[in-house]
């Protein structure tokens, strides 16, 4: 058993030192920002045939603010998730879950275009969680993008500290869910989200 920890992690050691030599220099990518209100969706992304893909589509109930405990702090939202069973080996504690933190844009092009966490599946036989930011995609608090953007007081909840809190309360759900509570779960994100990633741990 020890052995295949000692494998395990050199295993991702290699997947990582080679993802960071390719992947930190941001010029290589050409990629564009993309704002809050103009996110990237693939054209070819139809929500009703999502059961057709490799992928399933859940929304959770999620809590407005995780850390007050006035009346409004107990509103919820709806948070877009997505589950790739594809590679998944089950709830044995060999296989890990890959929470994929989702930044600053719609996480379906997150999972249309996936790379990197594509290939930690695969190699490990592990699940694939994608989140979606709050205030981002259709994970949006109050309804929608004009009511969450409004003022100061709908965007007092969009923070990193909210957003890390979202993540860890999806992942709980979704391992007691698939009964895989034994799963290690490792956290991946590219840029902003990668950041949450670090800091999620």
């Amino acid at each position: 058993m020890a052995r295949f920890h000692y494998v395990f992690l050199f295993k991702l050691s290699l997947i990582i030192i080679i993802l960071l030599r390719t992947c930190v220099n941001g010029k290589r990518f050409g990629s564009t920002k993309l704002g809050s209100k103009f996110t990237f969706v693939p054209t070819n992304f139809d929500v009703e045939n999502a059961k057709n893909k490799e992928y399933e589509v859940y929304n959770y109930t999620q809590t407005l603010d995780h850390f007050n405990f006035k009346s409004e702090s107990y509103t919820t939202f709806q948070q877009r998730y997505v589950l790739n069973r594809k590679y998944w080996g089950g709830t044995a504690k060999t296989f890990p879950i890959f929470v994929y933190t989702g930044a600053e844009s719609n996480i379906m092009g997150d999972v249309e275009y996936s790379g990197f966490e594509m290939t930690l599946a695969s190699q490990f036989k592990g699940l694939l969680v994608y989140i979606e930011h709050r205030y981002y995609g259709t994970s949006m608090p109050f309804g929608s993008y004009e009511e969450a953007y409004k003022n100061a007081n709908t965007l007092g909840f969009f923070t990193s500290e909210q957003a890390l809190a979202d993540y860890a309360q999806i992942t709980l759900y979704v391992k007691s869910n698939l009964s895989a509570e034994d799963c290690p779960v490792i956290a991946i994100g590219g840029s902003y989200g990668g950041s949450k990633s670090y800091f999620i741990h």
